[in-house]
């Protein structure tokens, strides 16, 4: 799982419906109690909730998320370096690239 955490606007739709499908499916790891140790710097989980809004509202998409119980979780160092995510979809994704480009 991966949050790329940028405006939507610099992501092509595959990646934004990747990571909106990614919130929706690994919530049950968080309400499993499943370790994400190696997801750090790659997710926020305590920025879920508002990312997985931010992404349905870019889609005009109706999908109702709740936000996991994060209690049993140390959260530190769990942040998403932007500047990274660009240069990582800049990269990975043509399309990415050619948003970025045009509209960042």
């Amino acid at each position: 799982m991966r949050m790329w955490m940028i405006d939507p606007k610099l992501m092509c739709q595959q990646h934004i419906l990747g990571e909106h499908s990614e919130i929706h499916k690994h919530k049950h790891n968080f309400e499993k109690g499943h370790s994400i140790a190696g997801r750090r710097g790659l997710i926020e989980p305590q920025a879920m909730q508002a990312r997985h809004d931010q992404l349905a509202a870019y889609m005009n998409h109706k999908s109702p998320y709740e936000m996991p119980d994060l209690s049993g979780y140390d959260l530190t160092g769990f942040v998403v370096d932007r500047e990274e995510s660009l240069r990582e979809l800049c990269r990975r994704c043509p399309d990415c690239r050619a948003k970025i480009e045009r509209i960042g």
